[in-house]
Formats: C-alpha cells, sequence, structure tokens
C-alpha cells in the first residue's frame, strides 16, 4: 500500500513543487495588481476571467478528461499516439472556427455582462486568448496523461514567469491596467501553445481517427453540464453583486476568493494531475478500495491543515497583501475556504463514479446544487452582499460533495475512514475557534498569537489519537532514520 501512495506522492510532489513556485510567484504579485487596479477594474477583470472560464468549456467539449481515461485505456503505443493527435488536430480546427464566431459578438458580450459597449476591446482579446489556451490545455493535459510530470512542471515554471514579466511590463510600466494583463495572456498562451503541437504531433505523428474522437466526445461531453453547473457554484455570484450591488464590490470577492483557492492550488491541482489518470491503474490491483479510502483521509488531510491556516490567518494576509479598500475581504475568507474544502473534497469522494464510468451521475446533482446556489444567491446577496454570496458558496458546494458521495458509493463502495476524518475536522474546529478569541491590531503581535495557537494543531491529533499504530510506527521510524541522518552529517562537518 505504501508503494502506490509513494508513486502517488512523488508525481503530486514534482506537479506541485512547479504549480506552487508559479502560484506563490503570482500570489506576490497580486500587491502589484491592487495597488495600479482599482476594486472596480479588478471586478471588471473578474467578469472577463469567468466569461472566459465558460466559453473554455465549449472549446474543448470535455476531451482533456477523455485524454486522460482513453490514453490510459490503450495499451498499444500505436492507439495511444493516435488518441493524443486526433484531440490536438480536433482542437486546433474546431476552437479556431469557434472563435471567429464569437468575434461576432464582442460587443454583444460587453452589453450583456457590463451594460455598455465600451468593454468590446477587451472581449476580442478574451476570446483570441481562449483559443490559445484551449490548444495550450489539450496539450499539456497530453504530458500529463504521458505522467511527464518534470517536463510539465518545467513548462508550468517558464509559462509562469514569462506571463509575471509581461504584466509588470504592460501593467506597471506602461499602465494599461486590464487590457495588458489580456496582451500578456495571449503572448504567454501563444508561444507555449505553438511549441506544444509541433513538439507532440512530431513525436507520435499525424494521425486522425473519426472513431476514436467520437468515444472521447462520448465520454467528455457529459462533462461539460456539470462544468457549467460549477461555473454556476463558483462564478455566478459575481453576477449577482453587480446587479444588487457594485463592481468594487466583485473585486473585494474575487481578493477573497483568490486567497481561498490556494487550496485549490497548493492541494488539489497537483493532486487530480497525478490522480486523474492514477486512480484508473490503482483500479487494477486487489487491495484498490483501502488504497481510494487510505489516499483520500491524506488528501483530506492536507486539505484541512492549509485551508486552517488561510482561516486563522485570513486578516494579515489581506493586510500585508492589499490596500485598506481591500480589508473588507478577510471577513469572507473562512467561508469561502469551507467551500473550497467541500468542493475539492469531491476529487476522492466521485472516485466510485469515475472507475465505473457512470459520469452521467456527475452533472446530476452538480446541477441540483447550480440551482439551490442561484435561489440563495437570489435570497441573500441583496440583503448580505459579499457575507450572503460566500454562505450561498458553502452550502451549494457541501450538497454537491455530499449527493456525488452518496452516488459514488452506491456505485462503487469505497470503506472511507470516516473516525479519522471525523478527528481531524474537529481539530480543525478547536484552532480555529481559540483562534478567534484573539483580535488584535498589532500584526506582528497577531501572528506570533496565532502561529502559538497553530502549533496546537499536531498535539489535537495525538490525543485524539488521529494516527493508527502502523503509520505511527512508519512515521517513528522516519524519524529516527533522518535524525540519524543528521547526526551522521553533523560529524562530518563538524
Amino acid at each position: 500500500m505504501f508503494e502506490e501512495i509513494k508513486t502517488l506522492g512523488k508525481h503530486t510532489l514534482i506537479y506541485g513543487s512547479g504549480i506552487f513556485l508559479g502560484k506563490a510567484i503570482s500570489f506576490f504579485m497580486i500587491p502589484l495588481y491592487t495597488h495600479f487596479l482599482s476594486p472596480k477594474d479588478y471586478g471588471v477583470l473578474e467578469l472577463l476571467d469567468l466569461t472566459g472560464y465558460i466559453i473554455s468549456y465549449f472549446l474543448v467539449l470535455g476531451l482533456n478528461e477523455a485524454t486522460l481515461r482513453y490514453y490510459s485505456y490503450y495499451d498499444d503505443p500505436k492507439d495511444k499516439n493516435a488518441v493524443i493527435s486526433t484531440n490536438i488536430i480536433f482542437i486546433l480546427f474546431y476552437a479556431s472556427v469557434f472563435v471567429f464566431f464569437l468575434f461576432n459578438f464582442s460587443d454583444t458580450f460587453s452589453k450583456h455582462i457590463f451594460g455598455s459597449e465600451l468593454y468590446k476591446p477587451l472581449f476580442a482579446l478574451l476570446f483570441i486568448s481562449l483559443l490559445f489556451n484551449s490548444v495550450n490545455n489539450i496539450c499539456t493535459t497530453t504530458l500529463r496523461a504521458q505522467q511527464r510530470s518534470v517536463y510539465y512542471t518545467a513548462l508550468s515554471i517558464t509559462k509562469v514567469i514569462l506571463a509575471i514579466s509581461l504584466n509588470i511590463y504592460f501593467v506597471a510600466l506602461l499602465k494599461l491596467g486590464v487590457k495588458g494583463i489580456l496582451y500578456s495572456t495571449i503572448i504567454t498562451s501563444g508561444l507555449l501553445g505553438f511549441y506544444l503541437i509541433f513538439t507532440i504531433l512530431s513525436q507520435v505523428k499525424f494521425s486522425f481517427q473519426i472513431s476514436y474522437l467520437i468515444k472521447m466526445l462520448k465520454y467528455g461531453l457529459p462533462f461539460i453540464p456539470t462544468e457549467i453547473a460549477m461555473f454556476i457554484l463558483n462564478w455566478s455570484d459575481r453576477y449577482f453583486l453587480r446587479i444588487y450591488n457594485t463592481v468594487e464590490s466583485i473585486g473585494i470577492y474575487a481578493l477573497a476568493y483568490k486567497i481561498a483557492m490556494i487550496i485549490v492550488v497548493l492541494v488539489t491541482h497537483p493532486f487530480n494531475l497525478v490522480w486523474a489518470a492514477y486512480m484508473f491503474e490503482i483500479e487494477k490491483k486487489q487491495n484498490s478500495k483501502e488504497l481510494y479510502a487510505r489516499i483520500a483521509t491524506y488528501y483530506m488531510f492536507v486539505l484541512t491543515l492549509i485551508g486552517l491556516f488561510l482561516c486563522v490567518y485570513a486578516k494579515e494576509i489581506i493586510t500585508i497583501i492589499a490596500p485598506p479598500s481591500y480589508l473588507k475581504a478577510y471577513k469572507v475568507i473562512p467561508l469561502l475556504v469551507m467551500s473550497m474544502i467541500f468542493m475539492t473534497s469531491v476529487a476522492v469522494l466521485r472516485t466510485g463514479i469515475l472507475v465505473t464510468r457512470k459520469t452521467s451521475y456527475l452533472p446530476i446533482m452538480v446541477g441540483l446544487a447550480a440551482i439551490i446556489n442561484i435561489f440563495l444567491n437570489f435570497l441573500l446577496i441583496p440583503k448580505y452582499e459579499i457575507e450572503g454570496a460566500a454562505i450561498a458558496t458553502a452550502i451549494s458546494f457541501f450538497v454537491r460533495a455530499f449527493g456525488i458521495y452518496l452516488i459514488s458509493q452506491w456505485l462503487y463502495s469505497i470503506p472511507f475512514e470516516y473516525s479519522r476524518i471525523f478527528k481531524l475536522i474537529l481539530a480543525a474546529i478547536i484552532i480555529f475557534e481559540i483562534s478567534s478569541l484573539f483580535s488584535i491590531d498589532s500584526l506582528s503581535l497577531a501572528s506570533v498569537i496565532k502561529s502559538s495557537i497553530l502549533c496546537l494543531f499536531p498535539t489535537i491529533l495525538y490525543i485524539l489519537k488521529f494516527l493508527p499504530t502502523a503509520e505511527t510506527t512508519f512515521l517513528k521510524n522516519r524519524l529516527r532514520l533522518l535524525h540519524h541522518l543528521v547526526l551522521q552529517n553533523s560529524k562530518k562537518y563538524f
């Protein structure tokens, strides 16, 4: 069991290191953006990004997920190469036609989303960036399917460094605002996309198999309504805030959401890059269900640990990275962190649905949660503004996670370690409640006190006997080995 977890952990660590470095750089760029972009500009950028997200679902047609599934499904290298080549060729042609069609409606998008046609040029730039991103994404998915984690990570870091450099140039030096960020996206995605197309197609050879494409579309298309419902769950509250509040409130809420999304960036994104393909390898093993359960516990532990840190330090984080006009954002971070944990837990809760290939069930619960989210947005946002949006998001994601869990267990029952997960959640709640008792204006003093409180987390887990005997023994042995190596090195150099 430990060998499989070790393999998963190794690739996750490689992916995660690249993502962490890239997102860490992006995170430290937030002060630049919040100082050069007003809350209103930040809100405009958020609405543009969200519109791009939902359009991208129709550009890719679920073929990212289908690539991962069918690349591992076939054993013959010729079939694997045909899967890759077919997807890339199809996306390149289809996305180009789709984006050309969208250009004619730039003014319509601007009018309906912002209530004015002044933003038409921004939508035109957005559509160009979507074309390059769709090609880029299908190519990087190929690298994930091939488990080329080091190469993928190197490209990701290169992309982030280039994007950040261009953002500094366009936003800070040329002061182009939102338009400058779109220029940066187009250049970065375009360069990387063309490089990957040439590199991958030269390796797998040109091949287009319509029969493979039909199979993959059949597998991937059910993800579209799921993704649309997920869009509603994640992002529809921004449109409600524009209607019932202001674009400035969208900017403040978007910053809080970005902080909460650190969980996705640091944990779920790198984990899914490996898990999306590796779960099907585990399916072939005799102890697959036990492996799924143990991995789920470790995954929830890391989610909870990062989430607890963000909740405890919410006010301090906002104070450091943004001017006072954004300070209100810290109040909704705990609710949004809870939402992210509900959302990302689905990565392991839906395992039964995916291994049984019953993906048509996913849109059902996600759609139900999306309907609930719209209702709650109508009910809560006019009165409670960004706090209402955060509450609606948390409730909706819980409904989605619980529903997917029930269906997945019905299809393929996994003996999750419920007792350990409960102890984990209980310990996190205790730590957060203790930290909430302290309201200190001094940034340095607050950081010291909250750090001391966070150190109690492993102690509480130990008291609750979170680790079973086998894992405790394994951990102690590893610590002894580490201690022995440290002593040896100390004697060598001193």
